[in-house]
């Protein structure tokens, strides 16, 4: 270890993981981390077939081949770190992962993916990890994460940066570090080496690459906590040093938000679960237009314009007006509401080709419009339609389905899994699956998931 300055942060985040554990966790915070491990898999084998995955597995196959670990919903073998990487992509791929609403960080891809990237090269090492250690792990990368998150935009980290890209990396290599069984040195070495990969901005939105961004995170994460154990070693100032992540990113180094009642209160409670495939800064805006669908059998071609006011950064992030690929569509407000309308519901298909190039769906775009207002709070938005017949229809949602304020339930978790596995590795082994996730904490080795939810997909049987 060199450069040492007085207390750095990173020790205080090493002691934090290193004294976690499955058992002493408060119930509530065991809960959602079986809820975020439940809606990751979901997502993970959702998005295992997409063209993005497909890309990404060519291109991994293309540099490299062989390697013994396994991805969920496919049928290849990769190193540890690519299965990493591609788990994290698949689970971002639809644009279905969680999202910790402070910081817009999705949390659990990159270290969940790493997780059990790391936990099937051990489970064939004879070293199996159980459910309750991976979840503790989960849960204290996830704190670390969403702390980081909040603590680089707080010293003035431009919105421009892909935050999960800056923390993710840090949350996955505490996690894979804790399975590793790191030392308190080795760990913030990890920590040092994982903000050392920090990168991704948000203008890869609209393409295949913001997948890729979270996946780099989570490789980042398995490679820094190979290297520290290894006894490659790192800054301990990397975060709030002088040059630290915390000071290049933005205006200053104060870490005090990754340190505040850090083991009291947990800042991973504020994470939340999409009920939609899409950007959820846009969730608000649907649950209007579905409710106006509903409430008034109202028909897209009974509409003349469709007016909006929604939170700021709901423009800033989904402004896409007419989006000219799948990809744009997914982080396109304008896109989502004139589906929801056309379709009366909003599902994976809405996001797929047929309904992205539908002319209705794209006449609709161009008589929408939006406004920010910071009065609207991100779970909040209004939509107005008016009729062909000079009628407006208004609804004002208060919150949203899937925020802090009105979180999906256990049930719509669970229906949400199924729904993207069953196309995927069928009824049968999405229910088996569905039930090893929700039973993860009794697991003696959570690589038992990947007999049930890979091999079924492209690539053959593994």
């Amino acid at each position: 270890m060199s450069n040492q300055t007085k207390d750095p942060v990173t020790y205080r985040m090493a002691d934090f993981a290193g004294a976690l554990t499955w058992d002493t966790l408060p119930d509530r915070v065991r809960t959602e981390g079986v809820r975020a491990w439940t809606n990751w898999v979901a997502c993970a084998l959702g998005g295992s077939a997409t063209s993005a995955m497909d890309a990404a597995v060519q291109g991994m196959l293309a540099m490299a081949s062989g390697g013994s670990v396994r991805v969920l919903g496919r049928g290849q073998r990769f190193c540890v770190a690519d299965a990493a990487l591609l788990g994290a992509l698949a689970s971002t791929s639809q644009t279905y992962d969680d999202t910790h609403l402070a910081t817009t960080t999705h949390p659990t891809g990159p270290i969940a993916s790493a997780l059990l990237a790391v936990a099937d090269k051990l489970s064939q090492e004879g070293q199996p990890v159980s459910g309750a250690s991976m979840l503790g792990a989960l849960i204290a990368g996830m704190e670390l994460e969403c702390r980081m998150s909040c603590a680089i935009l707080a010293n003035g980290a431009s919105r421009g940066w892909f935050i999960t890209g800056l923390s993710g990396g840090i949350g996955a290599g505490v996690a894979v570090g804790l399975v590793l069984g790191l030392t308190r040195e080795q760990m913030v070495d990890a920590i040092g080496l994982a903000a050392t990969h920090a990168g991704g901005m948000r203008a890869t939105h609209g393409s295949m690459a913001m997948t890729y961004v979270p996946g780099m995170a989570a490789r980042a994460g398995v490679a820094s906590a190979y290297f520290a154990q290894a006894g490659f070693t790192c800054s301990a100032i990397s975060i709030d040093g002088k040059n630290g992540l915390l000071q290049v990113l933005g205006n200053g180094s104060d870490a005090a938000l990754i340190t505040q009642g850090l083991g009291d209160r947990f800042e991973m409670m504020n994470n939340t679960y999409k009920p939609y495939p899409c950007g959820i800064v846009i969730h608000p805006a649907l649950d209007a237009c579905l409710h106006l669908v509903r409430a008034h059998g109202l028909s897209h071609a009974d509409i003349a314009h469709i007016d909006m006011r929604v939170n700021p950064n709901t423009l800033a992030l989904t402004w896409r007006k007419l989006p000219v690929n799948v990809f744009e569509a997914q982080v396109s407000l304008f896109h989502w509401v004139a589906a929801a309308f056309v379709h009366g519901a909003i599902g994976i298909a809405q996001g797929e080709p047929d309904c992205v190039w539908d002319p209705r769906v794209r006449d609709l775009q161009e008589r929408a419009s939006a406004m920010a207002d910071d009065a609207v709070a991100d779970n909040q938005a209004y939509v107005t339609v008016t009729t062909r017949d000079g009628k407006k229809l208004s609804y004002f949602v208060e919150n949203a389905i899937g925020s802090m304020s009105n979180p999906l339930s256990d049930a719509m978790i669970d229906a949400k899994f199924l729904a993207l596995a069953e196309p995927l590795i069928g009824a049968h082994a999405g229910a088996e699956s569905l039930a090893a996730c929700r039973s993860v904490p009794a697991s003696g080795d959570v690589a038992e998931i990947l007999d049930l939810g890979s091999g079924a997909g492209p690539g053959g049987a593994s």
